[in-house]
């Protein structure tokens, strides 16, 4: 995706973003399903009129004000970051860091995938089953004593032990799938978007479900587990791109209302998740959004990226190349705990949102 060179401010947020440049009734890609979005939606749907009530069954509904815009949503793995918990643990707390430690990590240099992953990955599985096991023994086939045991003595992810753990846990839903959680429309592909507005529809519900019910403790567990793996690798110097939002997408989403809310925009065609692997270009001065889980595009005049820092534009052209004068000096302001994301809206020349027919 091209666009102009621009001078990187400093901290700024999407209260600096203009969402009256954002058009009403027409589409605009954006790029990012990070805790960012929940930040972009509200100026876009409550700002202008809509609001939240709750339906007959007490789910979440949007009913629009009419000025919305038409958000289609996508990003590399193509769905939102799980939410946070809506209850506190109650558990035992997990026995680790047991695997993964300064000893077993040895003084480098590594290979992330190769050398550290499968250390992590084992460090957050013995806190999920610890969990399971000890909380939920109705839904096992083994004592911790005896799962422990087995469970320290193989690979990760050794014909063994998948072998075991298939033994241990009867049900698919109470195994620990770490590729489906990083990628989980990953191999999937729809033939148009009802088909993928039908698969994230459960896919936002189970999630809303297991971070809402205490029978699902043991994702808290391991998420616990990820707090510790963190800091032995903080402290080791081991960092990793992938890692780091793989972490993010697992333990730093927004709260369960987000998730809420955007089913309910969802289910209002407010926003429309176009799926994974986002690519972004420009297609005869538009926008042109491409995924590599629905066939075609969507092209539209304006793109909101909620990876970036965040810009407040005037309504000057975008120039093809050279210094760009959408960027302004940023309110500065402090920058929240979880805050790790910022937006900056794009949009093709002559003004905003509007391509000259």
């Amino acid at each position: 995706m091209s666009q102009s060179a621009t001078p990187e401010p400093g901290p700024s947020g999407l209260a600096d973003l203009d969402p009256d440049g954002v058009p009403a009734g027409e589409p605009v890609i954006v790029k990012g399903t990070g805790p960012a979005l929940a930040d972009l939606l509200a100026p876009l749907t409550t700002g202008r009129g809509g609001r939240f009530v709750h339906g007959y069954d007490g789910e979440q509904v949007y009913l629009p004000g009419g000025r919305e815009p038409l958000l289609y949503v996508g990003s590399e793995r193509g769905v939102p970051h799980h939410s946070g918990f809506a209850h506190p643990f109650v558990g035992t707390e997990p026995p680790v860091p047991r695997f993964l430690t300064r000893e077993t990590l040895g003084a480098g240099p590594w290979n992330f995938r190769r050398d550290v992953w499968p250390l992590v990955a084992k460090e957050l599985a013995f806190a999920y089953y610890h969990e399971l096991i000890t909380a939920h023994p109705e839904r096992v086939r083994s004592t911790w004593g005896e799962f422990e045991e087995a469970f320290a003595g193989e690979e990760w992810r050794s014909v063994a032990m998948r072998r075991m753990i298939r033994a241990a846990v009867p049900r698919h839903p109470d195994r620990l799938d770490l590729d489906r959680l990083d990628r989980p429309l990953h191999g999937i592909r729809f033939g148009d978007l009802p088909g993928m507005r039908k698969w994230m529809r459960g896919y936002l519900a189970a999630d809303l479900e297991r971070r809402s019910d205490p029978e699902h403790s043991a994702d808290h567990a391991m998420v616990l587990a990820l707090l510790s793996v963190r800091a032995v690798l903080a402290g080791a110097g081991v960092t990793d791109p992938w890692f780091r939002e793989f972490s993010d997408h697992l333990a730093g989403g927004p709260p369960v209302s987000h998730l809420e809310d955007l089913r309910a925009l969802a289910a209002a065609g407010v926003v429309t998740f176009l799926g994974a692997d986002l690519r972004v270009d420009r297609y005869e001065g538009r926008w042109r959004a491409q995924t590599s889980t629905l066939p075609g595009e969507v092209t539209a005049a304006v793109l909101v990226d909620t990876g970036r820092l965040a810009w407040s534009p005037d309504r000057a052209p975008v120039p093809a190349a050279g210094p760009d004068p959408w960027t302004r000096t940023p309110r500065r302001r402090p920058v929240a705990r979880n805050e790790a994301r910022f937006s900056r809206i794009l949009a093709t020349t002559p003004v905003w949102g509007r391509h000259p027919t």
